[in-house]
């Protein structure tokens, strides 16, 4: 796939003068810059996040009236049941509210939907499952905003709802006792981008705050230690949601991996760690591809609250049985994965995909539609809508690009639609079959009118250009410091030109092994699934080089590695390419 190479420029001058202040290197400034932070105080709150800098969690609507509703349960001995989603932010945010409860002496039960029989969000099967259970609360985490007529349902049950979520709310929001998502209009919240479990987290916050005791056993500060021991639930939800890694989720998925990589993680998740034989600290991106793709699998092939349960044992037997479990389900995930991402492949036109790529089979398993359209996404790059067919109805995921508000598109569609949930870019929604077609030909128009060409084409976005004399492993620990990654905090890409090759291989399954220099410094770098660029290296006297650097350990030796993310020959002179 053809990219635009952005490199990012800031005035020299600056960078000197806010390193300064900051006491970091010109090239830490500039990534710094990249990622929003161009002042002394906003670099040092990003350096050193820090759980005195979470935000009042009564500045959002609503909260003060949750808080004394639950309070009014524990007066009462209610019973309060939790209604969760099936994915892993929601299965985090269902046990970060269960712990919680059941340590200030309420009972709880819990309903986590499943996805192919109930499918996203408040059912009515879980009202009613809260009603047989003599529930006389329900709180929803990480759904519910849309769920106007459940909750009614539940009101008319003799039922209390209390909403907290952070999808995309509608013009009305439903009639609950509170509804406590960030994305209010109404909302003072300064930070937008919490996951569901984020959002959990802050009515925990916010209750822990008014409850001048808790039950015997405690001990210490309540707002400190309870808060504290959910940290690394929180941590994985959050990491998972892909929401932006800053503000408020850069502070809790620090103190969570903290949590995770000292061995004073809850017992499920160590159970996980140990069926990977994981003895190394992990960072938020190695959890990505190890913990979360497992916690996920339950609730795309089986029963996720089998998830929940993980999270709350005491029982190393049971931790033990779940993480094995979760394991299988995720080998067998992948291969269904496989096999949905092949059938979908032969159905596109490659060389004229469309505006937005609509797609649809009986034969796909509607649990990995949403990774199968992510991964599409990485080919083609446009917004990818992918369904399972059963008994005249679609049920699939939608998955955008960054150019491209999902949410908005699809509301344009409404009246075709059963219904729909999410945010920017990525939803859920449900329609029958005989409007498919329709809603393919009315999305392929919204994104004719609302993308141009170069929207559609992905940027890859070079925080700065350097030299190889400027790479070092004092630099490389520097950059450190801007861990955790992820989502609006990614790993550095630096870039760099007129690179001769020494010599390179494929080697493994794909993978561009080369020695590359520029003058006198060479440098070893690996191109994963990137030997299909040898054709670019033949007739290239230089090449311009994207990478990551990283530090290689061997046999006891350790060595700077370039992690290659793109190459092209030198000279290229597109607008804003240069290096």
């Amino acid at each position: 796939m053809n990219r635009n190479w952005l490199v990012n420029k800031t005035n020299p001058e600056f960078l000197e003068y806010i390193a300064g202040k900051a006491s970091i290197s010109p090239m830490l400034a500039q990534v710094l810059v990249n990622r929003g932070m161009k002042s002394e105080d906003a670099i040092r709150e990003f350096l050193t996040p820090s759980l005195d800098d979470l935000h009042d969690p009564f500045l959002m609507p609503d909260m003060q009236k949750a808080v004394d509703r639950i309070k009014s349960a524990i007066e009462r001995n209610e019973t309060v049941f939790i209604l969760g989603d099936y994915d892993a932010d929601g299965l985090t945010a269902t046990a970060v509210m269960i712990f919680t409860l059941t340590q200030l002496g309420l009972n709880t039960a819990y309903h986590i939907p499943n996805r192919i029989i109930e499918g996203y969000g408040m059912s009515s099967e879980g009202v009613q499952k809260a009603k047989d259970r003599g529930a006389g609360l329900i709180i929803t985490v990480d759904c519910g905003i849309t769920s106007e007529q459940e909750v009614l349902n539940a009101r008319s049950m003799g039922m209390d709802v209390i909403i907290t979520d952070h999808h995309e709310p509608p013009e009305t929001l439903p009639q609950a006792t509170a509804v406590i998502d960030p994305h209010r209009g109404d909302s003072r919240y300064p930070f937008k981008y919490l996951a569901g479990v984020g959002v959990a987290f802050k009515l925990v916050q916010a209750l822990l705050s008014q409850i001048p005791n808790l039950p015997a056993g405690r001990q210490g500060p309540k707002s400190q230690i309870l808060l504290e021991d959910l940290l690394d639930i929180v941590a994985l939800g959050t990491i998972a949601d892909s929401v932006p890694l800053t503000g408020e989720n850069r502070v809790f998925v620090t103190y969570g991996l903290e949590k995770i990589n000292s061995g004073s993680c809850r017992l499920g998740i160590q159970a996980m760690k140990d069926n990977l034989s994981i003895d190394k600290p992990l960072s938020s991106v190695q959890l990505s591809f190890t913990l979360i793709p497992r916690i996920n699998a339950a609730g795309r092939l089986a029963d996720a609250g089998e998830v929940v349960r993980l999270f709350l044992t005491d029982d190393t037997g049971v931790a033990n049985g779940v993480a094995g479990l979760l394991d299988e389900q995720n080998r067998k995930r992948r291969e269904i994965e496989a096999d949905v991402l092949k059938s979908a492949l032969e159905m596109i036109d490659r060389e004229n995909p469309g505006n937005a790529i609509v797609l649809s089979s009986p034969d796909w398993h509607p649990g990995v539609v949403g990774i199968v359209a992510s991964r599409i996404i990485d080919m083609f790059y446009r917004p990818v809508f992918l369904f399972s067919e059963k008994d005249g109805y679609v049920r699939g995921s939608a998955r955008g690009i960054p150019a491209f508000h999902l949410y908005q598109a699809i509301a344009e569609c409404e009246e075709l639609l059963l219904g729909y949930g999410g945010h920017r870019q990525a939803a859920g929604l449900r329609l029958s079959v005989e409007n498919l077609p329709l809603f393919r030909e009315r999305m392929n128009a919204i994104v004719d009118r609302k993308l141009s060409a170069s929207d559609m084409l992905p940027v890859l976005e070079i925080d700065a250009a350097v030299k190889f004399a400027d790479l070092s492993f004092d630099l490389i620990k520097e950059l450190r410091m801007l861990e955790p990654f992820g989502n609006a905090n990614r790993e550095p890409m630096f870039g760099s030109k007129d690179i001769q090759i020494v010599n390179h291989r494929i080697v493994g399954n794909n993978h561009l092994k080369m020695q590359l220099k520029q003058k006198t410094v060479h440098f070893d770098t690996i191109g994963f699934g990137m030997g299909d660029q040898m054709s670019k290296l033949e007739d290239s006297v230089s090449l311009d080089v994207a990478f990551i650097p990283g530090i290689n350990e061997w046999n006891g030796t350790r060595n700077l590695q370039l992690n290659l993310k793109a190459i092209r020959p030198s000279g290229g002179q597109e607008k804003g390419c240069k290096l």
